[in-house]
């Protein structure tokens, strides 16, 4: 980038210190848009039907095409919870995952480690300049059940 702006910077030759000034601070602000296109998703987390004695130390993860972007802070499963994450924009794989703390160490949520449910959301999903909220409820009962935009209906 800064190759970029030096080879412009000579080849233009701005006369004034000005104008090489404005022209810096256009391109790195060009440059710093055209790289940090993210959006902001929100996630809201939630368990109903927790079996007395089984209320987990929990944390909810957030992968983007398989790298983690962002990690909400350990509460217990029978507090709401709420968490903030940028997002690439574009088509991307979304997973969130629920983690919950057994005998010291942190692991998936789901059936395959012996607990009631599945605590995971998979989906593809297309994320823009508009932030997005995602509502999830881990009900022991009945499963995953999610909404975009609005809290989840029962």
């Amino acid at each position: 980038m800064v190759n970029f702006l030096i080879l412009v910077l000579f080849f233009l030759k701005p006369q004034s210190t000005m104008k090489k000034t404005i022209l810096t601070l256009l391109f790195l602000g060009t440059f710093s848009f055209c790289f940090s296109q993210s959006s902001k998703l929100m996630v809201y987390v939630q368990f109903t039907g927790i079996e007395a004695g089984y209320d987990h130390e929990t944390k909810t993860s957030v992968f983007v095409d398989g790298k983690e972007y962002g990690t909400s802070s350990v509460t217990l499963q029978s507090k709401t919870g709420s968490f903030a994450v940028e997002v690439p924009q574009g088509n991307h794989s979304l997973r969130v995952v629920n983690y919950a703390l057994y005998e010291g160490n942190w692991e998936e949520h789901t059936i395959e480690n012996d607990y009631s449910i599945d605590c995971v959301y998979e989906s593809e999903t297309k994320f823009s300049k508009k932030p997005q909220k995602l509502y999830l409820v881990f009900d022991i009962d009945s499963g995953t059940h999610y909404s975009w935009k609005k809290p989840v209906k029962k």
